[in-house]
């Protein structure tokens, strides 16, 4: 009920972007954004290593270098994010580059180790470990974060591609003449 009041009384409001909210908000949601990367990396190192730590039945051994290999990926990831975070928050680094680094983390970071951590968590048989479980939470939360963030910028990214294109026209136009 509160949801149809709320839709038919206020059909225009539209998602805010960066340059509307107050410092202490962008601070907030880079705080935000910043935690949940950081742990993301902890999280999967640690099931990373309980991984190779394992020692009961199944052989875990043909994942471990995808897991490897997608841990370094997701750290270099987040510290890259964490320079953009204040790139962007300085106004140095556009949205639209900002949420392509988004996007980015969740493809080539939080999809892999959501599938990954199922994988090995179903080749043990054994149910979910509480390692797992984490794993997959902060996983999935901060791929949950990143689409939030991205999405609060897409205001935006539609207006900073709006103005590049009327500079471009103005460039052209003084080439002409």
């Amino acid at each position: 009920w509160y949801l149809l009041h709320f839709y038919y009384h206020y059909p225009k409001i539209k998602m805010t972007g960066r340059r509307s909210l107050s410092r202490k908000q962008k601070l907030a949601e880079v705080t935000e954004v910043l935690t949940a990367s950081i742990a993301d990396v902890a999280t999967d190192w640690y099931f990373y290593q309980t991984v190779v730590d394992y020692d009961g039945d199944a052989d875990l051994s043909r994942f471990l270098t995808l897991l490897f290999l997608f841990n370094i990926v997701g750290s270099v990831l987040a510290g890259i994010l964490a320079v953009a975070l204040f790139l962007n928050l300085c106004g140095r680094l556009s949205n639209a580059w900002f949420q392509r680094l988004l996007g980015l983390e969740v493809l080539l970071s939080d999809i892999p180790q959501l599938v990954l951590t199922g994988m090995i968590e179903a080749e043990k048989g054994e149910g979910f470990s509480l390692q797992g479980g984490v794993n997959l939470a902060t996983s999935a939360y901060n791929m949950f974060l990143d689409v939030i963030a991205s999405c609060r910028l897409e205001e935006f990214v539609a207006d900073e591609e709006e103005d590049d294109g009327g500079k471009e026209q103005e460039m052209l136009e003084a080439q002409a003449e």
